[in-house]
């Protein structure tokens, strides 16, 4: 005869709440266009999840907390002042086309996620430096956009180290110093 194993009376339904709850709990929430251009936010812990953290430095975080390696990774942003869309952990923009070109001509593709959240996965040291990023989407208009990036040196593949206006410059560190941070206002060029 089989066993039947299902458990049942009040730590059975106890279990299944906490399981219901943990299961519904979600990790972002809608907001006014006044607080995050897209509309929504990030109010979940780090867990793991693709949508954490937009526009904080993923690579920093990873290698500072034992995360999964990412060669590179960023947020796409549509708008050029992001302080407060990082302040308020804003979403970004979903399915832009990322692209990264190495020195060494390797190139690398992906496409942000619904938090405007994109990554390579791999060893930072996989991405030669400096190397040139691209991003296509259509706006809202209805055009084409190919942005590029500007920065002549980049040096780091953790995006938001520099491309956050709120970050402070290091001159005193040189260009191919992986912590050296120029920050510009025009991030990227049309």
């Amino acid at each position: 005869m089989i066993a039947d194993r299902r458990r049942s009376g009040p730590a059975a339904a106890l279990l299944a709440l906490t399981l219901a709850s943990l299961a519904c709990k979600e990790d972002s929430e809608p907001v006014s266009t006044d607080i995050c251009a897209s509309g929504r936010r990030w109010i979940g812990d780090d867990t793991g999840n693709v949508e954490m953290s937009p526009g904080t430095d993923c690579i920093g975080c990873h290698l500072s907390t034992d995360g999964p390696l990412l060669m590179a990774a960023g947020t796409v942003y549509g708008v050029t002042d992001n302080a407060s869309q990082i302040e308020n952990h804003c979403y970004g923009l979903e399915g832009v086309d990322v692209e990264l070109e190495g020195s060494d001509g390797r190139i690398w593709t992906t496409k942000s996620n619904r938090a405007g959240n994109f990554y390579f996965d791999g060893d930072p040291s996989w991405l030669a430096k400096p190397y040139v990023a691209r991003f296509r989407y259509t706006t809202a208009d209805g055009t084409l956009a190919n942005p590029q990036m500007v920065q002549a040196l980049p040096s780091y593949g953790g995006c938001a180290r520099c491309h956050d206006s709120r970050a402070a410059a290091t001159p005193e560190l040189s260009p191919g110093d992986p912590n050296f941070v120029d920050p510009v206002d025009g991030l990227f060029a049309r």
